[in-house]
């Protein structure tokens, strides 16, 4: 498999008064695996506003998130673990899949993002170059399967 495992340790700000990680800080851990993960792939970075950027190159954005909660997710000492991969590569998109699992090694969360390249001056999606598509392709993998059907293409 081509697939990333991203170590992540929770914050005790992550969890919220019902004792559980937060919904919105599922978002900022995605954030941070992408980066870590990515960066020294395709040289993605994050820029002071926090949009990531590749060096020299246009932005590039998060067009979508769909997260499939699978249970509770509880702070732990120990780091949870996040894979990631790509599920597929687009004309001006790469879809990016992850999945959380517990420190305990229970899946919590099944996500898919999608990436969106915009050329810099317009503001407009553009097209992947061939050296961005051959940075991905090592991580191509199977897309997840969420709970009753595929995930979008």
């Amino acid at each position: 498999m081509a697939r990333l495992t991203v170590p992540v340790q929770l914050r005790w700000a992550d969890v919220d008064p019902n004792g559980h990680v937060n919904n919105v800080a599922y978002l900022m851990i995605l954030e941070e695996v992408r980066i870590r993960a990515l960066h020294p792939i395709i040289g993605t970075l994050a820029d002071e506003r926090g949009v990531l950027v590749r060096e020299g190159g246009a932005p590039v954005v998060v067009a979508r998130h769909e997260i499939e909660y699978l249970r509770q997710l509880a702070w732990s000492p120990e780091p949870i673990e996040v894979d990631l991969w790509i599920a597929r590569i687009g004309g001006s998109s790469c879809e990016i899949h992850h999945e959380l699992r517990s420190a305990a090694g229970e899946p919590c969360a099944r996500v898919v993002t999608t990436l969106v390249y915009l050329d810099r001056a317009t503001q407009v999606p553009r097209r992947l170059t061939e050296a961005e598509r051959a940075a991905y392709a090592p991580l191509l993998d199977e897309p997840l399967t969420m709970r009753g059907a595929p995930a979008r293409l």
